[in-house]
């Protein structure tokens, strides 16, 4: 996928997250069942550190950062999170939740046009999660970029935890699918349609009129190539959230103890 197509489909959620900030975020106030049995690798992967850093890429109004706090009591205090989110909407709303974290911070950033690496100076985390992010993230290339840029920042030890929603599992998302095609008749910028990949698609939101995003279907076979080239152990993957359980599929992967030594 070229880097105007990327621009373009980004630029399709970047509206989208603009217009509708406000509706989105009322609809994200809870958390999802998954991080739940999240909190058990958590406190698998728990040492003796007085400082635990976590990094929420995607972070949007800073609900895993409330869960966190909720659900570690006793351990909220050794934790320093750092929020990335390319909606200042969204974290104009994380910002204004005092919670007893021992520091927190967020920062604006496109993550599909900037690379993360480059602009994210805190490294050596405990923890990074990318809960509902990978799919609107455009082009194989990029997804492994950002995921390559994240597992950097990771200490040796350090767990990456992400989602992939399931969506073009169910016939109800299927059904909404809106065709490219009738897409292009009426935008402003058209998307050239040959530069898509297997699992694009254009889903609505709500009930919403022109509330539509960008979502990529990402399956097991092309996070398992990506996998395969990160200096990772996917260490379990499960089913989690939605009405029946299953609407995610999330992956816990722990970097390597032992840097990479080059031939």
């Amino acid at each position: 996928m070229n880097d105007d197509t990327v621009q373009a489909l980004n630029s399709i959620n970047r509206s989208f997250y603009a217009d509708f900030s406000d509706e989105f975020g009322a609809s994200r106030q809870s958390p999802w069942p998954g991080w739940i049995r999240l909190l058990s690798a958590i406190d698998r992967s728990w040492d003796s550190s007085p400082n635990w850093k976590i990094l929420d890429v995607g972070c949007g109004n800073g609900r895993f950062a409330r869960f966190l706090a909720e659900n570690l009591p006793d351990r909220c205090r050794a934790i320093r999170y750092v929020g990335v989110d390319a909606s200042s909407h969204l974290l104009t709303e994380a910002r204004a939740s005092d919670l007893p974290l021992e520091s927190l911070n967020y920062h604006v950033l496109d993550f599909v046009e900037a690379r993360l690496s480059k602009r994210l100076r805190e490294c050596d985390f405990d923890l990074a999660v990318l809960f509902g992010v990978i799919h609107h993230v455009p082009g194989h290339q990029h997804r492994h970029q950002l995921l390559t840029d994240i597992t950097s920042r990771l200490r040796p030890g350090g767990l990456l935890a992400l989602t992939a929603w399931q969506f073009q599992d169910f016939q109800r998302f299927r059904d909404k699918i809106v065709p490219w095609k009738a897409y292009n008749q009426q935008a402003h910028r058209p998307i050239a349609l040959r530069e898509l990949e297997p699992g694009d698609h254009l889903l609505p939101w709500g009930d919403q009129t022109g509330a539509v995003r960008y979502c990529h279907f990402a399956n097991d076979e092309e996070l398992n190539q990506i996998f395969d080239d990160l200096d990772c152990e996917l260490v379990e993957t499960f089913l989690a959230d939605g009405r029946e359980g299953d609407l995610n599929r999330y992956y816990v992967l722990r970097r390597s103890s032992e840097p990479e030594v080059e031939a």
